[in-house]
C-alpha cells in the first residue's frame, strides 16, 4: 500500500476569484492513499471566533462544491486554524466532506482521541492528528482538536497497536517559518517510534524541515504547505521563498514494516498559484542541508529570531492598518499575559 502524505491544504479565497481548482491541477504521484492537513475552515454562517480570523483564508460553500476535493481520501483536523469559525463552522466543513466521501479525523468533543482509519490492499493504518495547546483547544470550547500531549499520544499508539497494522503520529507543531524543528519535538518523535508508531509527519511551519529514518520508522519533521497561497497570509515576506517549496512523502507499507519511502518536492508556481513537482536533484543541495541540520539548535534560534520577528511586524502592521485600536488592544493583552506567565512560572518552561 502506497500513501502521500502532505501538509497544509489550505483553500484561499483568491482561488476562488480567480476561477482555480487546485485540487484537480495538482498532480500527486501514484499512490492508495492522499492524506493532508485542512488548514481552513469553510463556515456557512461566517461568524468569527478571534477578531483575526482572515477573510482571505476562506472561501463560499458554491466554490467548495465544485472542488475536486475527493482527490484527497483524509484530513486532519487538528490545527490551530479549526475553530476560527466556531465549533459550528467546524462541523459544518467536516460534515461536507464527509459527506463527500472523505475521512476527517483529530477533531472531536471529549477526552477522546479521533483517530483516521484508512485500509488498501488489506492494510489497515490508524493516524492520530494532534497539535499544541491554544485559544483553539477544547478547555476553552468543550470540542476541538486533539491536543499534542506526549503521554497521552504515547497511550494511545500503545493501545490500538493491535487494531492497526500501523499508526501514524500527524502533529501540527513546530515554529512558523523556521527550517529547523524543536529540540524537544524531536525528542517526542523518537518516543511515538519507540511506543509502537511507524512514522510520525508534521506540519504547520509553512516551510520543509528534515526527515530522518529513527530506526524501523520514518520521522518528517515538516512537510510544508501543499495547497497553498502564500502571498495571501497574514506576515508574507517576499524574502521567504524557501516556503514555496513543500514535500509529498510517499510511504510503501507492508502489513509489517515500512518497505520504503520517497520524497517528492513540489515548489509553489506564483503565476498559476498551483504546486508543481522539482527535478529531486536541482534541490538535493537544499534537501541535504535540512536533513543534515535537523539537531543544530543554533540556527533554530537564529531563525527564531529572525524569522519570526520579521514575520511578527509585517503582522502587526497588517493588522493595524485594518483596526488599530482592536489590534493595539490585543496585543497589549499578549504582552500582559506574557509577563504575568514569566512571574509564575519559570521561564523555560513553555
Amino acid at each position: 500500500m502506497k500513501v502521500n502524505f502532505l501538509g497544509d491544504v489550505g483553500i484561499f479565497r483568491k482561488f476562488e476569484r480567480l476561477g482555480i481548482d487546485p485540487f484537480e491541477q495538482v498532480h500527486l504521484p501514484q499512490s492508495d492513499l492522499n492524506i493532508g492537513n485542512f488548514e481552513f475552515i469553510i463556515s456557512k454562517t461566517r461568524n468569527k471566533s478571534f477578531y483575526d480570523v482572515q477573510d482571505a483564508y476562506s472561501c463560499s460553500y458554491d466554490y467548495l462544491e465544485k472542488l475536486s476535493l475527493n482527490k484527497f481520501h483524509g484530513f486532519g483536523f487538528a490545527n490551530n486554524h479549526t475553530l476560527d469559525y466556531g465549533i459550528e463552522g467546524a462541523l459544518d466543513t467536516i460534515r461536507y466532506l464527509r459527506k463527500s466521501g472523505i475521512e476527517t479525523f483529530g477533531f472531536s468533543n471529549d477526552n477522546h482521541y479521533s483517530l483516521g482509519k484508512f485500509e488498501a490492499d488489506g492494510i489497515q493504518i490508524g493516524i492520530i492528528a494532534c497539535v499544541k495547546k491554544g485559544r483553539w483547544s477544547k478547555k476553552f470550547h468543550g470540542y476541538g482538536p486533539n491536543t499534542y500531549h506526549l503521554e497521552s499520544i504515547k497511550e494511545i499508539i500503545k493501545r490500538n497497536l493491535t487494531e492497526f497494522d500501523h499508526i501514524i503520529v500527524y502533529p501540527h507543531w513546530g515554529k512558523e517559518l523556521v527550517s529547523f524543528p524543536d529540540f524537544k519535538d524531536t525528542e517526542n518523535a523518537k518516543a511515538f517510534i519507540d511506543a509502537g508508531a511507524s512514522a510520525v509527519i508534521g506540519h504547520h511551519p509553512h516551510v520543509s524541515q528534515g526527515i530522518e529514518r529513527y530506526k524501523n520508522g520514518i520521522i518528517a519533521y515538516s512537510l510544508g504547505s501543499f495547497i497553498y497561497i502564500h502571498e495571501d497570509e497574514l506576515g508574507y515576506s517576499k524574502r521567504e521563498l524557501n516556503r514555496h517549496l513543500s514535500i509529498c512523502l510517499n510511504i510503501d507499507f507492508t502489513k509489517s514494516e515500512i518497505k520504503d519511502y520517497k520524497c517528492h518536492y513540489y515548489r509553489y508556481n506564483i503565476n498559476n498559484k498551483i504546486p508543481e513537482e522539482v527535478d529531486n536533484e536541482s534541490i538535493k543541495e537544499f534537501a541535504n542541508y535540512l536533513n543534515n541540520n535537523i539537531y543544530n539548535q543554533k540556527l533554530y534560534k537564529k531563525e527564531v529570531i529572525k524569522v519570526l520577528f520579521l514575520r511578527e511586524l509585517i503582522s502587526f502592521w497588517q493588522r493595524f492598518k485594518l483596526n488599530p485600536l482592536q489590534t493595539l488592544f490585543n496585543y497589549t493583552r499578549l504582552l500582559i499575559l506574557h509577563f504575568i506567565r514569566k512571574i509564575l512560572y519559570k521561564p523555560n518552561l513553555l
